[in-house]
């Protein structure tokens, strides 16, 4: 099985195997176990899918391209999330524009279980947290959508986010607390400690928008940046997302694949860009 998990409670990670490493995606018995999981915690975390130098390249980018986003002032394109957090848009160019990064071979099996075939990027950005960032509130990404029935735990998920930690996510640089099973009924979540963490770099973290999560402190002395993709169902849109930008000459050099994945971006030349 290419599924880890010990008996208190935690974060379910999915471990690629050998085999699986060698066709350059998942099996089905590995995204049968990991859709349960996902289904019954409402979070997973994924294991060494990004090349590391990767990830490396795309911190280096980050830090040099988006400086003028870690001064900590505000600005009117970017999102606050938190006190010293921001969510701040991203151009599809390199190295963001890998695959890895937008469609990931070992998740896109985890997406189709779980949104049943049918999916976009619905958004994609850098979460940053700057040093000396505070624990941030409990919140989940969307809400019920139908609130009042009580019905939305007996549903599917709509959407679901996927964060690839650019720096490692620890108790130091920052991670996501989790309350596993929030999705489903977030009773007594004010009297529990959320579930931390680690996710090392070439990792990721992904959990249905309707779980309660929230930032841990930075403690240290440089920003974390955390690569932020929402994958939803078509007729899913959250409002406060910001767009994601392409060149068009980037929008005709894709599959026909990654095309219907993208397609809510399709001709989104950011102007003077």
């Amino acid at each position: 099985m290419g599924v880890e998990g010990g008996q208190q409670p935690s974060v379910a990670r999915i471990v690629p195997l050998q085999s699986e490493r060698a066709a350059g995606t998942l099996g089905p018995e590995t995204v049968n176990c990991a859709s349960r999981r996902f289904r019954k915690d409402g979070a997973l975390i994924v294991e060494d899918i990004v090349d590391t130098s990767l990830v490396a390249d795309a911190r280096r980018v980050f830090l040099e391209a988006y400086s003028r986003y870690r001064d900590g002032c505000e600005r009117r394109d970017v999102l606050v999330t938190g006190v010293r957090r921001l969510l701040i848009p991203l151009d599809l160019q390199p190295p963001f524009n890998d695959p890895q990064f937008f469609a990931n071979p070992y998740l896109l099996p985890i997406m189709e279980a779980a949104l049943d075939g049918g999916f976009v990027l619905g958004a994609l950005g850098i979460v940053c947290s700057l040093p000396a960032a505070p624990a941030q509130d409990r919140h989940a990404d969307g809400g019920w959508l139908f609130p009042r029935s009580g019905i939305d735990r007996l549903l599917p998920t709509s959407a679901i986010t996927v964060s690839i930690p650019l720096l490692e996510l620890n108790d130091v640089h920052g991670t996501t607390a989790l309350w596993l099973g929030s999705h489903l009924d977030a009773t007594g979540v004010s009297e529990q400690e959320g579930i931390e963490p680690v996710v090392p770099e070439g990792s990721c973290m992904l959990w249905d928008y309707r779980l309660i999560h929230g930032g841990t402190p930075n403690r240290s002395a440089v920003p974390r940046p955390l690569l932020y993709a929402v994958y939803c169902r078509p007729w899913f849109l959250d409002h406060q997302r910001i767009p994601i930008f392409m060149k068009n000459e980037f929008w005709s050099s894709l599959s026909e694949q990654h095309k219907l994945l993208l397609a809510r971006v399709a001709g989104s030349d950011r102007p003077n860009g």
